[in-house]
């Protein structure tokens, strides 16, 4: 038994699927699977069971996993207390973030903290919201960036940022001619959003129902909202993010009476498991340096 089978193990317990935990770990998925049978056979136990595609964690695999997980950690806590006491934080922060974050906002985060500690490596992975709360939660990532996903009770939200909310509309739109409006004029008009099952749809729900309008929730993101509205007469309900920049023809229209920060983006942390220095002081330098509110 060595470290490597250890680490293996760990990874395709949270995957429960040997390719996409070999593609995790950088190994081919032969290695992988001779890594877990030899772990296995060692043990003299099963630790994996067979579930269609996927692989389930037998009751042997799960008992094995508690310890396998404190052993890590411990190794992990005396790694990160040396480095700490060397002065010199390097290492890999794996990073779960929305695709409207990866434009500007989180490269200048990441390009700030390299100035400090420039042995530092990013990897970055895009998501929905739930995906990278979901990952952040399994421990897939350290840390991530999207809104406040429900039913995680082991996440932690900090919010770090806003996107406003505006009222987007073509240029031939009578509403065009407007730089702002209130929501009680948005009544007599058909509005397109966000479907109810994603967290911003949530938000966009609540906010229109209050004013009792109405509106069609359908769309996932500000592009399919974007080219719906370029192509009708509709009146958008969207949050301001980088995808509205590629459609000039769009009017956006600022609402009067919604606060800028009515849409919360968060850094997501995992408040029960271990974070390693690199963790530590990636998340207080954000907190420190990073936030961006009205």
């Amino acid at each position: 038994m060595n470290l490597s089978q250890l680490y293996y193990f760990k990874k395709l317990a949270e995957t429960q699927h040997y390719t996409k935990a070999s593609k995790e770990l950088f190994i081919t998925q032969p290695s992988l699977s001779s890594a877990i049978a030899a772990l296995e056979n060692e043990l003299g136990v099963p630790l994996f069971e067979k579930k269609g595609r996927k692989v389930e964690l037998s009751k042997y695999g799960k008992e094995f996993l508690s310890y396998v997980t404190d052993s890590l950690n411990t190794l992990e806590r005396g790694i990160s207390s040396i480095k700490e006491k060397t002065g010199l934080l390097n290492g890999t922060i794996d990073i779960g973030c929305i695709p409207t974050l990866l434009g500007t906002f989180l490269p200048a985060i990441q390009k700030n903290y390299l100035q400090k500690n420039p042995l530092v490596h990013f990897n970055t992975y895009y998501g929905m919201s739930r995906e990278v709360a979901q990952g952040v939660a399994s421990g897939k990532y350290d840390i991530g960036f999207c809104s406040m996903v429900e039913g995680l009770p082991d996440l932690a939200y900090i919010p770090v940022t806003y996107q406003e909310l505006v009222i987007l509309v073509s240029a031939s739109h009578p509403l065009a001619s407007r730089d702002e409006i209130m929501l009680s004029e948005l009544k007599p008009h058909k509005l397109i959003t966000y479907r109810q099952g994603i967290p911003i749809g949530k938000v966009v729900y609540q906010l229109l129902s209050k004013s009792d309008i109405s509106a069609d929730y359908a769309y996932d993101d500000e592009i399919s909202i974007a080219g719906k509205i370029s192509t009708s007469s509709r009146v958008g309900f969207v949050a301001d993010t980088a995808f509205l920049k590629q459609f000039d023809d769009l009017k956006k229209i600022h609402l009067k009476d919604v606060p800028l920060d009515t849409r919360l983006l968060y850094m997501v942390v995992n408040k029960e498991k271990f974070h390693t220095a690199i963790m530590e002081d990636f998340s207080k330098f954000i907190i420190m340096n990073e936030i961006k509110l009205p």
